[in-house]
């Protein structure tokens, strides 16, 4: 339950049971209530204390007689407080152990809320007229995230005669198994009237302690084999000497958790995490150790053992700091099958005033049915997938390193059942251990014979999952798979490499890159690519590109490093001189194709010497194929935007439509293209001889901004012979919203001796423009689609549809009501209802 709604204002220990209880309703401002005198008693003076809309005030007098707050010294309070003291506040005195009282100012609260405390008290007499302020606070108002809420509480314990009173904190990631449970508490001192630490209150409720199952410890001789496999861990500890209370299940019996709580420790506890397919049979603990010595060891008379739904009262018959290293058996009745289970300390073989005592506990061990299992049988056990097959595989996830290596190497073995078990143990281990396995599955599951499109396996997709998740701890056995492995394994677990450790994976891919097979290679060079986009990267580059290492290499090798790097090319430290080194006057045909990229990425990046060879290449180099590769890429280095616009001259067409396709990749990048560009993209347009050109021109110059010569060439085109160079330009003149051009357009959509696919696409253009001149004429097409009986019919139907759509006219879903028709062929009744759903630009 979360703190916020559980936690009250006030809690009242009565009789050993814990109450929880509001304060009541606050009384309203002016009556009795308002004011209090604590008499003066036991060598304490008198206290007078008003709560009132102005705050509180409190007066120390040497008797109650006359004793009036009126003029008393204001308290200080915290934020919010005062809001909640102004609409009335409840006064009352608390009478502690020896007589001598407090003022206990409370305000809020109510049906649950928040209340506003305060603790006041009078000084001893001679010690001084100020009033004591003991303790203010909010209770019952959670702070701190989710599932590490803690919360303030007043615990009033009555005594014999009077009360005791703590205050401390209750937190939701410490519990007692779930109950509520009080921590860093400290408790109002009767001797000095101050608030003294290391105070220690009983958590479980006298209900619950009254209805335990009681048991007995019971003196077991010899030692007995602790489990190979531990169920039991020390999560949590209401205290602990050193802060140490990981030892109660270390295995060690020197080592011990001792309370750090003045007096016997009382209600202090550690809760243990366990697992539920594990039943409990018994436990067997060490009070004392054998031979360390605990300064002020104690021995527990009585302790509680608690699960999330159940209690057990347990009694020491005898002093067990008698016997150093002794065994105590605890027998259950039932089985204990629970995710937690708590000690919770009460009575101590040691006096109440001895404040200096710890009650100390040297181990806890849970015994089960598997407690004389080794790793490996209960690796056998999980063969199954039964209830046991669980609680072996629930120990096996808490053995540790042992009991993962038993997992891995027994994991073949094993049935589905028991291998799905198995990988739930290796999922939890520490990423040292279980990335090697995992990259053991990926490469069997890969080496399988599967057809060419089948979904990869769940077993695939796992330990690519795991391997991502360990990260860089995946980093070693992925690399072997990358140095030692066979074609499909060695590329994935390239590709995961560069994924997961960049940096680690630069020297195994350029090494990788020596293989002759050359489909294999451009896997490896793929992946490090990848590997070279991250930052992490850029100082293992570099050192594969210092001079001699990088002149060790195969020119193919050199050459793919250099593709690999990409646009960062510049970033690389020695990346220009490596360029350098290969981009030599008569390098061969490969060189030069293949070192282009790389060049006009450096030329992007200010390298003056691939900015030269960019320029020779799409100039005069005598093969036509290296001048269409310059020309392919020559648009990354615009400051030779001009040899671009001279090679569109060049004899070859294919360099030609290189130019073209690399002049309209510029001009999509700018905002305002150069007017030299758009005028050779018109030039090829209106003259190139070759239809792929022009249309490549025609695309070109309709996806970038709208220019005036631009949209003059488009609307020139109009008139080509190909049907598609019409088309593109008819696109192009529509994404600009040419208007000026409406005519010639209108004309093309209305023309019945036009390709259909022309017409089509005029009707688009003149939607794009918002042009409405043509809406009776489109819906007459669009009603006629139904019915067509021809594949022209068709397609004229479709284009009208998507242009109503594209206008959308105020009447549009009565001119398209009659294809929403149930008997309307399906995909015609789609095409009207994208019709009416699609945003229109018109308005």
């Amino acid at each position: 339950m979360r703190l916020r709604t559980a936690l009250p204002a006030l809690v009242t220990l009565a009789t050993g049971t814990l109450v929880l209880a509001t304060s009541e309703a606050a009384p309203e401002p002016g009556t009795s209530k308002d004011s209090i005198v604590a008499p003066a008693v036991a060598g304490q003076q008198a206290l007078a204390v008003r709560a009132s809309k102005v705050g509180i005030v409190a007066r120390v007098c040497a008797k109650e007689t006359d004793c009036d707050a009126a003029s008393g010294a204001t308290i200080e309070l915290p934020g919010g407080a005062l809001d909640l003291v102004a609409k009335g506040a409840k006064l009352e005195t608390r009478t502690l152990a020896g007589g001598r009282q407090i003022v206990r100012v409370v305000a809020g609260g109510g049906a649950g809320g928040a209340s506003f405390v305060a603790l006041l008290a009078a000084p001893l007499a001679g010690k001084g007229d100020a009033p004591i302020t003991l303790w203010t606070g909010f209770t019952g108002l959670a702070k701190g995230e989710h599932g590490e809420e803690r919360v303030s509480v007043l615990v009033e314990e009555p005594l014999e005669k009077g009360v005791r009173i703590v205050v401390g904190e209750q937190r939701d990631d410490v519990t007692v198994c779930g109950r509520p449970a009080l921590v860093s508490a400290r408790e109002v001192d009767p001797q000095t009237m101050t608030l003294k630490r290391g105070a220690s209150v009983q958590n479980l409720s006298g209900k619950e302690r009254a209805e335990a199952t009681k048991l007995v410890a019971t003196p077991a001789p010899g030692d007995k084999p602790r489990p190979l496999v531990p169920l039991l861990v020390a999560r949590t500890a209401s205290s602990a000497v050193g802060k140490s209370f990981a030892t109660l299940t270390d295995g060690d019996p020197e080592t011990t958790w001792s309370e750090a709580k003045t007096g016997p420790g009382r209600g202090e506890f550690v809760t243990f995490s366990s697992a539920s397919e594990v039943p409990i049979t018994s436990l067997d603990i060490v009070v004392r150790p054998p031979k360390a010595e605990v300064p002020g060891g104690a021995a527990p008379k009585r302790i509680y053992l608690a699960t999330p739904e159940k209690l057990y009262e347990v009694s020491f018959p005898e002093d067990a700091f008698k016997k150093a290293g002794a065994r105590y058996e605890v027998k259950l009745p039932a089985p204990i099958a629970a995710t937690c289970l708590s000690i919770v300390l009460d009575a101590a073989y040691a006096p109440e005033s001895a404040a200096d005592a710890r009650v100390t506990i040297a181990e806890i061990t849970a015994r089960t049915a598997f407690d004389e299992s080794s790793p490996e049988a209960l690796v056998g056990a999980l063969a199954g997938g039964s209830e046991r097959s669980k609680g072996a595989a629930a120990l096996l996830a808490r053995g540790g390193s042992v009991a993962v290596k038993a997992t891995i190497q027994g994991y073949d073995k094993l049935d589905d059942a028991g291998k799905q078990l198995a990988e739930g143990v290796i999922d939890a281990a520490p990423c040292a251990d279980q990335a090697p396995f995992w990259t053991r599955v990926m490469q069997a599951e890969l080496e399988k014979k599967r057809p060419k499109h089948a979904p990869e396996e769940p077993a695939l997709v796992h330990a690519r999952d795991r391997l991502r998740r360990c990260g860089r701890a995946s980093a070693a056995s992925l690399a072997e798979l990358v140095a030692k492995g066979e074609g499909k394994v060695r590329i994935e677990a390239a590709s995961e490499l560069s994924l997961i450790a960049p940096a680690e994976a630069i020297p195994l891919l350029v090494d990788a890159l020596a293989t002759p097979d050359d489909a294999l290679r451009r896997e490896f060079r793929g992946s490090l690519a990848h590997a070279a986009k991250s930052e992490r990267a850029l100082a293992a580059l570099g050192v594969e590109l210092e001079k001699e290492r990088f002149a060790g290499r195969s020119e193919v090798a050199r050459i793919d490093l250099l593709r690999a790097l990409g646009a960062r090319i510049g970033l690389v430290p020695g990346a220009r001189e490596a360029f350098a080194s290969l981009a030599t006057e008569g390098a061969s045909f490969r060189t030069r194709y293949l070192l282009l990229g790389p060049a006009a990425d450096l030329a992007h990046a200010g390298d003056k010497g691939a900015e030269a060879f960019l320029v020779a290449a799409l100039r005069k180099d005598p093969d036509r194929h290296v001048r269409t590769r310059a020309a392919e890429v020559a648009y990354r280095a615009p400051q030779i935007l001009p040899l671009l616009l001279e090679a569109s001259e060049d004899p070859e067409v294919r360099v030609r439509d290189a130019v073209v396709l690399s002049l309209g990749a510029r001009g999509r990048s700018d905002e305002a293209p150069p007017a030299a560009l758009v005028a050779t993209l018109g030039k090829r347009l209106a003259q190139d001889p070759f239809t792929f050109v022009r249309t490549n021109a025609a695309r070109g110059l309709g996806e970038m901004p709208s220019t005036k010569a631009g949209d003059a060439a488009l609307a020139a085109a109009l008139g080509d012979a190909s049907p598609e160079v019409r088309g593109r330009a008819l696109d192009g003149l529509g994404a600009h919203q040419a208007t000026a051009y409406l005519g010639p357009i209108r004309e093309l959509a209305a023309n019945d001796e036009e390709f259909v696919d022309v017409r089509a696409r005029a009707m688009l253009a003149l939607a794009a423009m918002c042009d409405r001149s043509q809406v009776d004429a489109w819906t007459k097409l669009a009603r006629g689609t139904p019915v067509a009986m021809s594949e022209r019919e068709r397609t004229l139907g479709a284009a009208a549809i998507a242009a109503l759509g594209d206008i959308k006219p105020q009447d549009l879903r009565a001119r398209l009501a009659p294809l929403l028709d149930p008997k309307v062929p399906r995909n015609v009744r789609e095409l009207a209802r994208a019709a009416l759903e699609a945003t229109s630009k018109c308005k």
